[in-house]
């Protein structure tokens, strides 16, 4: 008998007493998981027949109320039972699917004989509790497979590090309980693997990747000595995937102190977010919190005022290309996402401590209740000794006792006489009981009409104040859009807060704009954090921000260093993980962010590491050094292909439209009858997109699926997807179809690196169409390979 064949024969049989474990187990728990589903059943449906109702005196209803009481614990309990045993039962269907991935012989220092240990997605152990069938990935001592080849080897454990030998290392794919592939490696992760894993189909989600996980991924997963951690990665690198690899390794190593709703990602869109919800699910954990920026924005601002997004922004700065106006925003983009403006606004607020912030007065119809002179005499005179939180809490009391002082002065006004006259029976009734209770009524008394006439009056009075007190409750008597305005109003107070005393070129044309915009509350998007930041300064930063424990931004190339200066101040208790790929910065706001500078500055040298990821997994070697000739020479220079084949990319030029319609049209035909499951047709803007969707439609058999992806989407379909450049950061594709990557749409140096990232999206296929001469950084010939 061969040794290959050996080998393949003993594996097998140990799978199989493996899934064996799997099955009796999984049994079990379907057999509970049916009787707690039988149990809440039955308690809901009986639930009012087991309860004693009651309501005679104040002893039948407190024993009613416990009968209810009691009722509902045991059915919350059920139902606590059943969602245990549903979440163990999935766990171990997974499981059964894939039990386990690799095996490592180790024999630690001292010992006489190697312990056979295999990893899998998830720990399992027998009904002893103490024989363990699989590691889980994140263990201790999982971190030799990932780290070690045979030979010495050594992990490191909480109680120290554990020395010894691995004396073996192998590999296995297993699909649907069925061993498919035995692999004896001496590298870390064996080219087999990886050649079998990346050359799969893609899917409208992200797949884990704990069985291909590279040294240099497993050492930022398990990093636990820095604050922050910044991963700059090729396209393709694994960025992300070792991301929320570490997600679930956090979740794992502090399952007693860390929660899912203690780690926030940051996405870059929508599509984005659908599409990596499925990893940690598939781990066995709960995800994280999730949002984007934008989301963020949105939840303090889009209810006062009409906020641009970073996607309306691009469409603008694009249609606006080259003019003077366009090119002015341009820079005041990038200005507005500086450090300087940030260390600006900074400065301004602790200005705001001793004067300048804007207030709204409390107005009734035409009559004012408090002016905002009035307010801001209170909050820097009568209260200027206090701190900011306690003086802004103490005027808020104030605001109410002025609102009670004026719902006292209009009790004799004839307006409350009338609104009095018009109450309805419902309303006199409920006056009647609380003045009942209050001991009206209660003997001989001549004023309770009166009373309950006063009480009407006081409750209308209230009524129509009522959107007062919940502007005061929320703060809204301030006017953060006015306070930040005051910075482009004023050139002395912007030199003042500015770091070093000068105005920054253009001023005279944001002072302008800042008048049009503001004017009618609309904000553009690069002045969104900064007014955050104003407003969340005087309004106070959400508790709940505060408890967040890990910080992750995908795509942090595209965040500003004020963007970054104020998340770590939003989420001052986080460590923070930031992941992105300098080559693939499209905005404007982060063309002169100089790298990662603005996010390496949050954090003191000794607290911060900087892993580097040269090696592209995703797209072919062809694909790979398409993409690098887009690419400035020294930037390209750090890019190292996967050695996958592929067919190589295709460029083609159209006369029209319409010929470019067609041919991207069979393409994707052929494509999706060749079994490629996503293909996405990548055009510049939104605009383009939806002219290309129509047109290759029409080009299309109705059962043909073409999606237009827009900045609302949460989902990636299959099929056919038609979306804009910046929407498809983070997501791979099958085939990836550039619609016109002619000179004309990609012709300047700032769409030099954007169309680097739309090709970069292509797993398997790539082709390039354009109208007339293609871009010029699609003409470079490709680096000579250096001697040596």
């Amino acid at each position: 008998m061969s040794k290959e064949r050996s080998i393949r024969e003993e594996e097998m049989k140990r799978l199989t007493e493996v899934l064996g474990v799997i099955d009796r187990r999984l049994r079990k728990e379907l057999s509970v998981l049916g009787e707690r589903r039988g149990d809440v059943v039955g308690i809901r449906q009986e639930f009012w027949d087991d309860v004693t109702v009651n309501f005679s005196d104040a002893t039948e209803l407190g024993e009613t109320w416990s009968s209810i009481v009691q009722q509902a614990e045991l059915l919350a309990e059920r139902e606590r039972s059943h969602k245990v045993a549903s979440a163990a039962a999935s766990r171990l269907a997974l499981q059964r699917d894939n039990p386990y991935f690799a095996r490592v012989d180790y024999r630690e220092a001292g010992e006489a004989a190697a312990e056979r240990i295999y990893i899998g997605r998830g720990t399992l152990v027998g009904d002893d509790g103490e024989t363990f069938y699989v590691y889980d990935w994140r263990a201790p001592v999982s971190s030799l497979f990932y780290d070690h080849e045979p030979g010495p080897a050594a992990y490191e454990t909480p109680s120290g590090v554990i020395e010894g030998e691995m004396t073996l290392k192998r590999q296995f794919v297993i699909r649907g309980g069925v061993l498919k592939h035995v692999f004896d490696t001496d590298e870390t992760i064996g080219d087999d693997i990886l050649q079998a894993v990346l050359s799969e189909r893609s899917d409208t989600s992200m797949k884990s990747i704990v069985a291909t996980i590279q040294k240099e991924q497993n050492r930022i997963i398990r990093d636990e000595k820095h604050k922050l951690l910044v991963v700059q990665g090729a396209a393709g690198s694994g960025k992300t995937s070792a991301a929320l690899q570490r997600i679930a390794y956090l979740l794992y190593r502090y399952r007693d102190t860390l929660t899912s709703d203690q780690i926030v990602l940051f996405s870059p869109n929508p599509v984005f977010k659908g599409y990596v919800s499925r990893v940690l699910p598939d781990l066995g954990e709960a995800n994280m919190r999730q949002m984007t920026f934008r989301e963020l924005i949105e939840s303090r601002l889009g209810r006062r005022y009409e906020v641009e997004d970073l996607f309306s922004q691009t469409e603008a700065l694009a249609a606006a290309e080259g003019t003077p106006d366009g090119n002015a925003r341009e820079a005041a983009a990038r200005y507005k996402g500086s450090e300087h403006f940030f260390e600006t606004v900074g400065r301004y607020l602790k200005r705001l401590e001793k004067e300048g912030v804007r207030f709204r007065p409390l107005r009734f119809r035409k009559d004012t209740i408090v002016s905002a002179e009035e307010m801001a005499e209170h909050f820097y005179g009568a209260l200027a000794k206090e701190n900011f939180g306690d003086r802004l809490a103490k005027l808020r009391r104030w605001l109410n006792e002025r609102l009670n002082a004026w719902v006292d002065s209009q009790m004799d006004e004839a307006w409350l006489d009338a609104e009095a006259e018009l109450a309805d029976q419902e309303e006199i009734q409920r006056a009647y009981v609380e003045l009942r209770r209050g001991g009206a009524y209660a003997g001989e008394s001549f004023d309770d009409e009166d009373r309950i006439s006063e009480l009407l009056k006081r409750r209308a009075a209230e009524n129509a104040i009522a959107p007062l007190r919940k502007a005061v409750k929320g703060f809204r008597f301030m006017d953060p859009l006015a306070t930040y305005w005051e910075l482009f109003r004023s050139r002395t107070l912007f030199t003042a807060c500015a770091p070093d005393g000068r105005l920054p070129p253009g001023y005279e044309w944001m002072a302008q704009r800042a008048e049009e915009t503001f004017g009618r509350k609309t904000i553009d998007h690069e002045d969104a954090t900064p007014l955050l930041y104003v407003l969340e300064a005087l309004e106070g930063f959400r508790k709940v921000d505060g408890e967040v424990r890990h910080l992750f931004v995908d795509e942090a190339q595209d965040y500003s260093p004020f963007q970054a200066a104020f998340l770590r101040r939003r989420f001052p208790r986080a460590r923070i993980t930031v992941l992105g790929d300098f080559n693939q910065a499209i905005y404007a706001q982060a063309e002169e962010s100089g790298g990662f500078g603005g996010w390496t500055r949050l954090f003191p040298p000794e607290e911060t590491k900087v892993w580097r990821l040269s090696t592209s997994y995703r797209s072919t070697e062809p694909i790979v050094r398409f993409s690098k000739r887009i690419l400035k020479p020294e930037d390209a220079e750090g890019i190292a292909p996967f050695h996958r084949d592929g067919e190589p990319p295709v460029l083609e030029v159209c006369k029209d439209g319409a010929e470019m319609a067609d041919r991207v049209a069979r393409a994707a035909a052929a494509l999706l009858e060749a079994g490629y499951a996503t293909i996405g047709v990548i055009a510049k803007t939104a605009r383009e997109c939806g002219n290309a969707s129509a047109m290759i439609k029409e080009r299309l058999p109705d059962d043909v699926p073409v999606t237009l992806v827009t900045g609302g989407s949460a989902n990636l379909p299959r099929g056919i997807s038609v979306l804009p450049s910046y929407l498809s950061k983070g997501i791979e594709f099958d085939a990836v179809l550039v619609w016109d990557a002619s000179e004309s749409r990609y012709g300047r140096e700032q769409d030099r690196k954007l169309l680097y990232t739309v090709c970069t999206r292509a797993l398997h296929v790539l082709h390039v169409y354009c109208l007339g001469e293609p871009s010029p950084f699609l003409r470079q010939p490709e680096p000579a390979p250096k001697e040596g």
